[in-house]
């Protein structure tokens, strides 16, 4: 089996986002070249540092920017503006062939395990495919390497001339996991990597992921709308609204003493037996969500805060620390006034 190196965790932080902003043109009826293009605005002036090691949850509504965060960082998606700092180096300077060299030190595992898997080839040859594209073994190592990352992550090596339609989704999920530790990767995006799966195996997965963690020292980026996943396998929490992020804290700060009124809401909607917290009435985010496209004048949540004031909308309120807690940010005037 292959040994992979253990790089020890400390302060560093391996990725730091700095005024990252990800705009796309709109193409709208009526747009001509005399008239000012469009932009939607996935992204907006997001920063964000993960320590080695760590794992940062990102959640949010959908549509709130977390994908495109991610694809900005691994530079799948070409960032309009702002830096993401990779071991040191500004990833958006890069060109393409100084950016290949590090791609194997960042990998992806995707939402939908069936997708993201040629049916036309074997297991085997897809979880070893990125170690021929990084010419990381000769042909003759090629399938012991293969064999050994299946092993890695729970799956019979004896499977790998099976194809993708021949394995569950939790199977299916583990194997693009595999495919991700192919290239011995230091930082790893998982979009939403359990959202698809039962139950029963979303534990498993979390569990796999939790566990090569400790052993590979690994770096994660874990997306999800799942938030007691979030709050299992997460050191700290972002949460994005509309492209923004409007709170970041340790994961037990942001649990139990959420701060922006975002934050609040979307924690009442975390679904709970029916033994805990029977009497607890849930309030529903209400109102309707801003447009991306257009220039937005105040705090993003405004229109749907049940403590909106005048200030609110006029001004937009940027990320600052909140008093007495360490790590702990949010942009909400509540905060400054507290």
């Amino acid at each position: 089996m292959q040994e992979y190196q253990l790089i020890p965790a400390g302060n560093k932080n391996l990725v730091e986002v700095l005024g990252l902003q990800t705009f796309f043109k709109v193409n709208q009826p009526g747009n001509s070249i005399f008239k000012k293009p469009t932009f939607l605005k996935a992204v907006d002036n997001v920063d964000l540092t993960i320590p080695l090691g760590t794992t940062l949850g990102l959640v949010g509504e959908s549509g709130s920017g977390k994908s495109t965060v991610a694809r900005s960082i691994l530079q799948l998606v070409k960032p309009t503006a702002g830096k993401v700092l990779f071991d040191g180096k500004d990833l958006c300077k890069l060109k393409s062939q100084t950016l290949r060299p590090l791609r194997k030190r960042m990998q992806i595992i995707f939402q939908d395990p069936y997708a993201s898997l040629d049916p036309r080839q074997t297991i085997g040859f897809t979880v070893g495919e990125p170690l021929l594209l990084h010419n990381l073994c000769s042909k003759r190592e090629f399938r012991e390497r293969v064999r050994s990352l299946l092993e890695l992550v729970g799956l019979n090596p004896d499977l790998e001339n099976r194809y993708p339609h021949e394995f569950s989704g939790g199977q299916r999920q583990r194997v693009g996991i595999a495919r991700s530790l192919a290239t011995n990767p230091d930082f790893i995006v998982a979009d939403e990597p359990i959202s698809s799966l039962d139950v029963s195996i979303q534990a498993q997965i979390l569990n796999l992921l939790n566990d090569l963690q400790k052993r590979l020292q690994l770096t994660y980026l874990f997306i999800s709308h799942d938030l007691r996943a979030v709050r299992y396998l997460s050191d700290q929490v972002a949460v994005m609204y509309l492209g923004k992020v409007v709170e970041i804290a340790p994961t037990r700060q942001l649990f139990e003493k959420p701060a922006h009124p975002y934050t609040q809401l979307l924690l009442q909607s975390v679904p709970v037996a029916r033994w805990e917290s029977v009497h607890v009435e849930k309030e529903a985010i209400k109102g309707e969500v801003a447009g991306t496209s257009k220039p937005l004048v105040g705090c993003p949540f405004a229109l749907r805060c049940p403590h909106v004031m005048d200030r609110c909308r006029n001004e937009t309120p940027l990320l600052e620390p909140v008093k007495s807690e360490v790590g702990h940010k949010a942009a909400c005037f509540l905060i400054y006034n507290s």
